[in-house]
C-alpha cells in the first residue's frame, strides 16, 4: 500500500512477472495468471499462517506448480508481500477519497472509515506483523511511509472540510488537527494487532469491522457537532444490521 509518485517498490523488483507472456493478466481462455494465482494464494496463506511462517515452497505446494514457476514471477517472499501490499495502496487511495466538492455527510464519513478497516482486514497478514515486515524490506518501508503521510494528510483534509461546513469545531491550538489526523492513522494500522492480542483465533465478524471504524471516528469525535455524531454512529450501526 503506497501513496506518492514515482516507480513502485514492486515495479523495481518484479518486472519479470510483467513483461513475459503477458503475466498478471487472464489469458484468452480467462483464466487468471499464474502470477495473480501465486499472489491469490499468498494473500490465503500470509492471513491464515502469518508471513513469517510461509514460504515460497509452501505457496508452490499450494498452488501445485513447481518452484521454478514461481521464481519466474517472484525472486523471493519480500516480492510478493510488496505486490500485495502495491494492491492494497491502491485499494486505499481509491477508497479514502472523498468527492471534492460538496459537504460531506454523515454517511460519507461512516463509509470512509468502514473502507479504511476492511482494507485492514483483508490485508490483515501485513498489519498484524507491520513491525518485521517494514524492518526486513526497506523498499517496503519506504512505501509505507509515503502512504502513512498521505493518510494523515487525508484525514486533516476531511477535517478541515467539516470545520468549514459547520459540522466540526476547530481544535485549539489548531496544530492540534495534525495531532488528531495521526492518532486516527495510529489506530487504523493497530486494530487488527489489537483484536489478535484479544482473542485465541482472529475470525472477523461485521460488528469488528465496524467496531473499528467507530474507534477510528471517536478519535476526534468530541470536536464534532452532537447531531452530525449521532448520524455517524447511526450509518456505522445500519452496516451492522444488514450484515446480520
Amino acid at each position: 500500500m503506497r501513496g506518492g509518485t514515482g516507480g513502485s517498490a514492486t515495479e523495481q523488483s518484479g518486472q519479470r512477472g510483467r513483461t513475459a507472456g503477458g503475466a498478471g493478466r487472464p489469458g484468452k481462455s480467462g483464466r487468471k495468471s499464474n502470477r495473480d494465482r501465486i499472489i491469490e494464494a499468498s494473500l490465503d496463506l500470509f492471513n491464515d499462517r502469518g508471513a513469517r511462517n510461509v514460504t515460497t515452497n509452501h505457496i508452490a505446494s499450494h498452488l501445485g506448480i513447481s518452484p521454478g514457476n514461481l521464481y519466474y514471477h517472484f525472486s523471493n517472499r519480500e516480492e510478493i508481500v510488496r505486490a500485495l501490499y502495491e494492491s492494497g495502496a491502491a485499494e486505499v487511495r481509491s477508497g479514502l477519497v472523498l468527492s471534492e466538492s460538496g459537504n460531506i455527510s454523515a454517511a460519507d464519513l461512516g463509509r470512509y472509515y468502514l473502507t479504511g478497516i476492511e482494507v485492514v482486514w483483508k490485508y490483515r497478514f501485513f498489519f498484524r506483523d507491520i513491525d518485521e515486515l517494514l524492518l526486513r524490506d526497506p523498499l517496503l518501508a519506504g512505501s509505507f511511509a509515503e502512504l502513512q503521510a498521505w493518510m494523515i494528510d487525508q484525514m486533516c483534509e476531511v477535517m478541515e472540510r467539516l470545520i468549514a461546513q459547520g459540522d466540526m469545531r476547530a481544535p485549539d491550538p489548531i496544530e492540534d488537527l495534525q495531532r488528531l489526523s495521526e492518532n486516527s492513522f495510529i489506530l487504523w494500522t493497530s486494530w487488527i494487532r489489537f483484536l489478535a492480542a484479544s482473542r485465541p483465533s482472529l475470525q472477523l465478524r461485521p460488528a469488528d469491522v465496524v467496531e473499528g471504524a467507530l474507534h477510528n471516528f471517536l478519535t476526534f469525535a468530541a470536536y464534532v457537532d452532537p447531531s452530525f455524531a449521532h448520524d455517524v454512529r447511526a450509518a456505522l450501526a445500519a452496516v451492522v444490521h444488514r450484515k446480520q
